[in-house]
């Protein structure tokens, strides 16, 4: 009798146990989880041979689920913005997993031991929506339109392709002609998941310096090379450190002097820049702040008044750009 009362209780008992980490409280608890599991077997779990354990939690990119057996781990990703697709693979993983452990521990007769025997192969999801191999985990595609699971992300696959991308913002020059000055720029560049380079032009709005009786008038229009990799982040967003030349024709035009010249000198600059920018859509930006350490100084003085502007050793280019992208 004692032994009969033990088994019917432990019939009853939930075969499955759930947990949900912090941003994952949209995720399925045991109950909604097992409903789903039945629904997908035709029939309710009394006599599972173990016990499941499936913790799901929320990452940077989507949501993660893990389940714990007796006969080792396997992980689900979604890279979703909801965790629909992901409670759906892992009904169907715990389905199969249900279904093989079932057949493996089915009765073999008094007496009879397997020994080294592969489990039967599980049947067919219902669906494509997990892929499998020996060697990683499972991971959680993309469902088909209209089978729930959210808004869904650009592909890794997508995201590690190289890339054409334009871009074009404004930007603020410390330091150069004056300590602060407005300016225009625009990029072309090609790049993929680490490294990335570019080509653009740099236009400085007019800036007109008052000096004595007169005024200086400096305008510029340059280009720039630079070279980016990414240390850290290959998603959503990424940061980059980059360097390369800035290259420009500065001109000063004097006026209300005794005599009014313009002159025109080459600047040159090495830039040391820390990059935020978010290139894996077809629209992203890119926010950039530089140091630029000039070759050659190009301070415009007038004879017998003295200098407009004494630039400092370092100047600094800060920029914002709006991005569009291309997979190549």
């Amino acid at each position: 009798m004692l032994a009969a009362s033990g088994t019917a209780t432990a019939q009853t008992e939930p075969f499955l146990s759930v947990t949900r980490g912090a941003g994952a409280e949209s995720c399925p608890d045991a109950a909604r989880l097992i409903e789903r599991v039945e629904q997908l077997r035709g029939r309710p779990e009394t006599g599972a041979s173990g016990s499941y354990v499936v913790e799901f939690t929320r990452e940077a990119d989507g949501f993660r689920a893990s389940i714990r057996s007796g006969s080792g781990a396997r992980e689900l990703r979604d890279r979703s913005r909801s965790c629909a697709g992901l409670e759906q693979a892992t009904a169907v993983t715990l389905a199969l997993l249900l279904d093989s452990d079932g057949q493996a521990s089915s009765p073999q007769g008094p007496g009879v031991e397997a020994r080294d025997a592969p489990p039967p192969a599980p049947p067919a999801p219902p669906a494509p929506l997990l892929s499998a191999s020996a060697e990683r985990p499972l991971v959680a595609r993309p469902a088909p339109a209209g089978a729930g699971g959210g808004e869904r992300e650009a592909p890794t696959s997508e995201r590690g392709a190289t890339r054409l991308t334009l871009a074009a913002g404004a930007a603020g020059l410390f330091g150069v002609v004056r300590p602060f000055a407005p300016a225009l720029s625009t990029e072309l560049g090609i790049g993929g998941a680490r490294f990335r380079a570019a080509i653009g032009a740099l236009w400085l709005v007019p800036q007109t310096l008052e000096l004595g009786p007169g005024e200086l008038r400096e305008t510029m229009f340059g280009g720039v090379v630079r070279a980016c990799f990414a240390a850290a982040g290959v998603g959503v967003l990424r940061f980059d450190v980059c360097s390369g030349v800035h290259a420009g024709r500065l001109k000063a035009a004097a006026s209300r002097f005794t005599r009014n010249d313009a002159v025109e000198k080459t600047w040159l600059a090495i830039p040391f820049e820390l990059s935020l920018a978010s290139l894996a859509g077809p629209l992203g930006f890119d926010v950039g702040a530089a140091a630029l350490v000039p070759l050659r100084r190009n301070d415009f003085s007038v004879d017998g008044v003295g200098v407009a502007y004494r630039s400092p050793p370092v100047g600094a280019l800060v920029s914002l750009r709006g991005v569009g992208s291309w997979v190549l």
